[in-house]
């Protein structure tokens, strides 16, 4: 019965996943370290929609009396 890790048996296999694990720790390690703030939305929405759609311009004639 073979065990599972029987790859690792081979040196060019064991070196591979050598690398890949300290990439992994790497990677890891980045990430703690740069984007571990939270961002907290406080938005609805509504100034999204107002800058993509753009804001209603009030009407040029309305004080006109």
């Amino acid at each position: 019965m073979s065990g599972h890790f029987d790859f690792l048996k081979k040196p060019l296999a064991r070196e591979i996943a050598v690398i890949v694990l300290i990439k992994l720790v790497l990677l890891l390690g980045i990430r703690s370290l740069w984007f571990d703030a939270g961002v907290d939305v406080n938005d609805d929405g509504t100034t999204v929609g107002q800058h993509v759609l753009g804001s209603a311009s009030p009407p040029l004639e309305k004080n006109l009396k």
